[in-house]
């Protein structure tokens, strides 16, 4: 049975119990100032019953607030930590990239004309190949920040799909 299940069986039967005992008090044989009697002492009950429920109700919504924050906040910080992780390798392999293309070109210009035009098409193949990692990089990072985002909003839904 699923929560929302089980609530609504406890409400029901809450409700019922309370009609059933209200038609009981009235079709009992009992004089006026008795029937009232019992009446309001079965109404105190249930607005006792109504302030507990209201109660519980309230602190369950506050803890489940409270934890979805700390899961949001761990959740963040998770996926800043591997943005500036994957910022980081990017960058690093962009530099060695253009370390390499740096050291290359200036060995390339000691050499002959043919080999310097030899040399400066592999370069730009790797600077292709260096754009093409690093915005593959880029993308990964916007995905993980998207799916750690749907994380988040589902997170949150559910919470308030529990108040």
């Amino acid at each position: 049975m699923s929560k929302m299940d089980t609530k609504d069986f406890a409400i029901g039967a809450i409700i019922g119990g309370i009609v059933g005992a209200s038609a009981a008090m009235l079709l009992a044989p009992k004089s006026g100032s008795e029937l009232r009697s019992d009446i309001n002492d079965k109404a105190t009950v249930a607005k006792d019953l109504t302030v507990e429920f209201s109660t519980a109700a309230k602190e369950k919504g506050t803890e489940y607030s409270q934890f979805a924050k700390e899961k949001s906040d761990e959740w963040t910080q998770l996926a800043k930590e591997k943005s500036d992780n994957i910022s980081k390798l990017a960058k690093d392999s962009w530099e060695r990239v253009a370390d390499k293309t740096t050291s290359v070109t200036e060995k390339a210009s000691d050499m002959g004309d043919d080999l310097a035009s030899d040399v400066r098409e592999i370069m730009e193949t790797e600077k292709t190949e260096g754009k093409k990692l690093a915005d593959q990089v880029v993308k990964e990072i916007e995905d993980t920040k998207e799916r750690i985002q749907n994380d988040v909003n589902e997170l949150k839904e559910n919470e308030n799909k529990d108040l």
